[in-house]
């Protein structure tokens, strides 16, 4: 190649270089502002709960917003992340939600170096975007274990689960759609803690 057709192919490939469009801009989500869960039945549990981050393995605790297009194989959105890895930002929709709740007499987390009563802890199993007929669903399944801490006794054990479909293909939908998915199983969770004794725990 001489010197002029060079000079050609250069000036060729600066102009398609400019002349592409850009690339988007990443944007960061966090879960809705929690919504205000029902008031524990029979009064607040007697005692101090303590929340730290959950657990997720793999890329569920990565912070691409993960979607599926068929029954195994996930995929991560190119440029919609969340704010935080899920694990902390599922962590803080249980402390809000267990205020909210007034379900214990104190809710905190590890880094409030409370005296605990009861610990709570979760795996999350599922957070993602499932693209099955038109806008899809927000999935989200986690894996949850109340323990009293005087006696290592497991108070709740269970699996919770819920979906809610999007109301268009644009990605705010999407993440107003896990939001609620998220309220409805704090929610839930609060619902199973109405059973338990509300005594304050034996002396340790």
């Amino acid at each position: 190649m001489n010197r002029r057709h060079f000079i050609a192919a250069l000036a060729a490939l600066t102009l398609a270089a400019c002349s592409s469009d850009p690339a988007p801009p990443d944007m960061f989500y966090r879960l809705g502002t929690p919504g205000s869960v029902p008031a524990i039945a029979g009064g607040p549990i007697k005692g101090t709960i303590e929340v730290p981050p959950f657990r997720a393995e793999g890329v569920v605790n990565e912070r691409a917003i993960l979607y599926r297009e068929g029954p195994r194989a996930l995929q991560q959105y190119s440029y919609h992340s969340w704010s935080e890895p899920p694990a902390a930002m599922v962590q803080q929709a249980f402390l809000a939600g267990l205020r909210s709740a007034q379900a214990f007499t104190l809710v905190g987390a590890p880094d409030m170096r409370l005296d605990r009563d009861f610990e709570l802890t979760g795996n999350i199993r599922q957070l993602e975007h499932v693209l099955a007929g038109g806008a899809g669903k927000a999935t989200i399944e986690i894996d949850i274990v109340l323990r009293r801490v005087r006696d290592n006794q497991v108070l709740i054990a269970k699996t919770y689960r819920g979906e809610e479909p999007a109301s268009s293909n644009d990605i705010d939908a999407t993440v107003g759609a896990f939001s609620k998915v998220m309220d409805k199983i704090v929610a839930d969770f609060v619902t199973d803690l109405g059973p338990l004794p509300k005594t304050a725990p034996a002396p340790r």
